[in-house]
């Protein structure tokens, strides 16, 4: 036991207080330190995906479908604030979000141009989440100019993703974003090469076939730019169940990661595994003995809300981030017009708090993945303290195998050294 302790493991915990660490500087970050905005360009889409919380499909509870598009003065305003609260960071960053944003794609435009007149002397980069039905060679042309990343909503070959992503009318869409992304690639190179791909993967698809797609179409979809996504779990009653051959398939993809890593597969490229061999590397952060934990600490899965993710919705109210719930009074923080509610922030900030007793003696308390958008129940006006612990076991769970695939790579002397990688 001494052996281990002396490397910083099997401590008893020191922790008496909890509460997060930017909490004694948190009104000085939001003043001074903002990096991102998000604007809800729009509540309605051209699209009734059948998981999406903006449908009306009775799986999530977050989001209203509406026929509203944001106005430019809350634009406007939006970006003022973003400009006036920061003073202290060097690189700032406005996403477009929707329902679809390219409903609204004049003021995307008017957007990215009103802040490139409004900051001075730092970097400036955009991004957009779009179906990329409505991506047209009128808004490429415009769009090209900037420094604009647009990540776009694929599930994969054409039978699957016309399954969960079809128009109003109930046509899938498959042919049109096709279509509009190999004309993008033709005649805008440089806006095609800065696109990235989104990925649902819902209950029953086969990961494998979706996984091949990608790889074999390299020539409009670079596989090293694709993430994968299941369903969230989060604002919804409904389970959702993944079967055993979504983990063999999953779980076979994810292998070839750790060999490529550890020297014993290179015939298959770095560039397919990228998003596995990202989340391995983060391991190390997670679990690379801490020689000391102060006395008051925070579980690790919480960022400073409206800090790095400042969301703006179409009324101009302010959400922590666009992954959270819009009908909930608890993650509401402020608006355009008054700017953070710095209380409620700082609520939503110590969300560990709430469950002080069970945290200070967890075991993953400093690999948690436990935020906001997880633990709030999207019904009540405070965080719930069961709700939360109801999310605990699947915590641990992932904590648990993700330590054990650290070990194994140690175990085989892996070092962890990125620019071992060719990428």
């Amino acid at each position: 036991m001494e052996k281990y302790q002396k490397q910083g493991i099997l401590l008893d915990s020191p922790i008496t207080k909890v509460q997060h660490p930017a909490t004694e500087f948190l009104e000085y970050q939001l003043e001074r330190c903002i990096n991102s905005i998000t604007f809800q360009m729009s509540q309605n889409c051209n699209l009734r995906c059948s998981y999406c919380p903006y449908s009306d499909n009775g799986i999530y509870e977050n989001r209203s479908h509406l026929a509203k598009n944001i106005k430019w003065e809350t634009v406007k305003k939006g970006i003022d604030f973003m400009v006036a609260h920061s003073k202290d960071v060097d690189h700032l960053h406005v996403s477009f979000y929707g329902g679809e944003p390219l409903i609204a794609k004049d003021l995307v435009i008017a957007a990215m141009d009103y802040t490139l007149k409004q900051v001075h002397g730092k970097d400036i980069s955009f991004g957009m989440t779009t179906n990329a039905t409505l991506l047209d060679d009128e808004f490429a042309n415009a769009a090209s100019s900037y420094n604009l990343t647009i990540m776009v909503s694929l599930d994969g070959p054409k039978e699957i993703h016309d399954r969960n992503r079809a128009f109003a009318s109930g046509r899938g869409s498959y042919d049109v974003l096709y279509q509009n992304i190999k004309r993008i690639k033709e005649k805008y190179p440089q806006l095609h090469e800065k696109m990235k791909f989104n990925t649902v993967i819902n209950p029953g698809s086969n990961y494998g076939e979706i996984f091949d797609f990608f790889r074999s179409n390299q020539d409009i979809v670079d596989l090293s730019k694709v993430n994968f996504n299941t369903l969230s779990l989060n604002y919804t009653d409904m389970s959702f169940t993944y079967g055993k051959d979504y983990f063999e398939e999953r779980n076979y993809e994810a292998l070839k990661a750790y060999l490529i890593l550890l020297g014993k597969l290179k015939k298959e490229p770095v560039s397919y595994h990228k998003g596995d061999i990202e989340m391995i590397f983060s391991l190390k952060e997670f679990f690379s003995p801490i020689k000391e934990t102060p006395s008051e600490a925070h579980p690790s899965g919480t960022c400073v809300p409206g800090l790095k993710k400042l969301f703006v919705d179409v009324n101009g109210n302010f959400f922590p981030c666009e992954r959270i719930n819009e009908n909930s009074t608890l993650m509401k923080i402020g608006n355009v017009e008054q700017g953070f509610e710095i209380d409620k922030v700082r609520e939503i900030l110590n969300v560990g708090s709430v469950t002080e007793d069970h945290c200070k003696d967890c075991w993953a308390f400093h690999c948690c993945s436990i935020c906001p958008a997880s633990a709030d129940n999207g019904k009540d006006e405070q965080y719930s303290k069961s709700y939360k612990l109801s999310k605990c076991n699947r915590v641990r769970a992932v904590a648990l195998e993700n330590l054990k695939n650290y070990t194994m790579l140690r175990e085989f002397k892996y070092q962890f050294n990125k620019e071992e990688l060719i990428t």
